[in-house]
């Protein structure tokens, strides 16, 4: 009886997805993505070069030769400063700073109708 009523609820969690085997929803490594979005979600302030981290609200500014994350907005960073939006696989937006910068040069946010 008890393997009985094991086997049906196994039934019915993986019948309604509950159960993920080999990690979560997604499309897999070997498929292409067809709308399925980055995880982190980015504001780039290309004049200060500065990251904001939508989800954890921490900001990330290279300071000392080095990028450094904060907690507090960085008094050099005004609300008249632009940024654009950037979607990224990694929590370390910086890794890929030197693309970024060559693909939102400083200055260009406005003329390219950034916010």
């Amino acid at each position: 009886m008890r393997y009985l009523i094991f086997i049906l609820l196994v039934s019915i969690l993986v019948g309604c997805g509950a159960v993920y085997v080999g990690g979560p929803p997604g499309p897999p490594p070997h498929a292409p993505a067809h709308g399925y979005y980055k995880k982190h979600v980015y504001h780039y302030y290309p004049d200060l070069e500065i990251y904001w981290s939508v989800q954890l609200g921490t900001y990330t500014v290279f300071t000392g030769g080095e990028w450094v994350v904060v907690k507090e907005r960085p008094a050099v960073l005004t609300s008249r400063h632009r940024h654009v939006v950037i979607h990224a696989d990694t929590t370390e937006p910086w890794r890929n700073h030197p693309h970024y910068k060559k693909q939102y040069p400083p200055g260009q946010a406005k003329k390219r109708g950034r916010r």
